[in-house]
Order: C-alpha cells, then structure tokens, then sequence
C-alpha cells in the first residue's frame, strides 16, 4: 500500500481533486489506515459524501478511542530485540545507556518497552522527570553492584546526547545514546499485529457493505468496535498511571 503525507488534501483545491479521482476510478468506499492526520482526512472525505472507514495504523498507539493500533506491537517488539542487545553490551562495559524510542506525544514505546526490558528509568512526555532523581538511582545501583543501566527516552524530550552527557558528569557513569529511529517502522509483524489487522479489515468491508460511513474501528477489551470519527478524533489519550507505577517499583 505505501504511505505518504499530502500537504495538498489540506486545502479545499486538492480534496476537490482527491474527490474527482475518486470518482473518475468508479470508488465507492475507502478505508483508511493511519494515525490521527489520516483520521482526519477520513474525516473530511466522509462529510464529502464519501463512505469512509477508518482503521487505526500507527506504531506510536496514540489514538485514545482504541487499545491498540496496527503496528505498536511489531515495533514494540522490534525495540524490546533491541534493548535486550545493548543491555549486553552495557552490562559488559559496565555502561548506562539511554535508548530513545519514537513517541513525540505518546510515550507508550517508552513506557512498555522500558517495562518489559527491565529499564532503570522511564522518561515520557506524559510525566515530569527529575534528572537528579534519576542519577541518584544509578548511583545507589552501583554501590549495590549494579554494573549497568537502561534509560528509555521518548522522542522529542530535550536531547537524548546532551541527557546522557550530563548523567556521566553527574554520576562518573559512562554513558551512552543508542537512537533507534525508523529501525522500529520495520520489520515482519508479530502474530498480534497480524490477527488485529485481520480483524479490523474484515469488519471495515461488512460496515461498508451495510452502508455505514465515518466510522473509526478499533478494540476495546479484545472486542471490536466502531464509532463516529468525530467522536474518535474528539477522545483524549490517557496515560497508564499504573503501569508507569509498576515500572517504578520493579526497576528498584
């Protein structure tokens, strides 16, 4: 399918074009598959008197009317691959390491990585973070002979090398910056991503097939479910407290 961005279908010229070529191909129903800028293009597309069915599709899971998106679970996997390799090399070198994961917005890599990987420290974009906090802990880890750490690091929260510079000043821990970048858009997707999508594609054809436009699906609970995408565009995303708590308590 591929994926692009079109700055074009932002003005009235270029959906009037988006709409002719629809109807110049005979198309009679789209669904769309993205994240919130998708949704909202659905969403223009569907009040144009287009049938639109919206499938959630982004690794960032940072839409709030659904549990999961399509993706968040390959990368999340992909980046706990990743965290468990340079947790052998910074326990080798005795080695703090800050891995910094895509999420501008929503820290969800950060934080279920950080909690399956056994991260030292969390840092999102969703909860304030205390630097000497954070050094404090590392410092009490290796005086109980910890000889290594992993910091997960959302996107987008100050600069992942100018953090780890000032960890090293400090504590006297050698740290390092591993930056995964687009790593985590890649790669075979996991059974889950693979049973979600076959899920939620198979429901966008049946909701079509009985008419229904502007609908966003998603799962809720291991169920599907559908609603208005104003509606989905409207929610806001909650983060999970208690999982963030959990990693606190685990990573003592």
């Amino acid at each position: 399918l591929r994926t692009a961005r079109c700055e074009e279908f932002k003005t009235e010229e270029g959906r009037q074009k988006a709409l002719t070529v629809l109807k110049v191909f005979g198309i009679e129903g789209l669904v769309v598959i993205g994240g919130d800028g998708s949704f909202q293009g659905a969403q223009k597309l569907s009040h144009a008197g287009i049938k639109t069915i919206g499938i959630p599709g982004t690794i960032d899971n940072d839409l709030a009317y659904t549990d999961y998106t399509i993706g968040f679970d390959t990368a999340l996997n992909t980046v706990l691959d990743s965290v468990s390799k340079i947790r052998d090399t910074s326990a080798s070198h005795g080695r703090a390491n800050i891995i910094e994961v895509m999420g501008r917005h929503c820290g969800d890599i950060a934080l279920y990585s950080g909690l399956a990987g056994g991260a030292e420290s969390i840092i999102v974009p969703e909860e304030d973070f205390d630097i000497d906090s954070i050094c404090k802990k590392l410092i009490q880890g290796k005086n109980r002979g910890k000889l290594h750490s992993i910091i997960m690091l959302a996107e987008g929260i100050g600069n992942a090398f100018e953090l780890g510079k000032e960890i090293e000043e400090k504590t006297g821990i050698e740290t390092r910056v591993t930056i995964l970048g687009h790593v985590q858009r890649g790669g075979s997707p996991t059974a889950f991503d693979r049973i979600l999508a076959s899920r939620m594609g198979a429901r966008a054809v049946e909701l079509l097939i009985e008419g229904k436009s502007g609908r966003a699906i998603g799962i809720r609970n291991n169920e599907l479910v559908d609603m208005d995408i104003d509606e989905a565009l409207s929610m806001e995303k909650e983060f999970d407290k208690e999982v963030y708590r959990l990693t606190k308590i685990l990573s003592i």
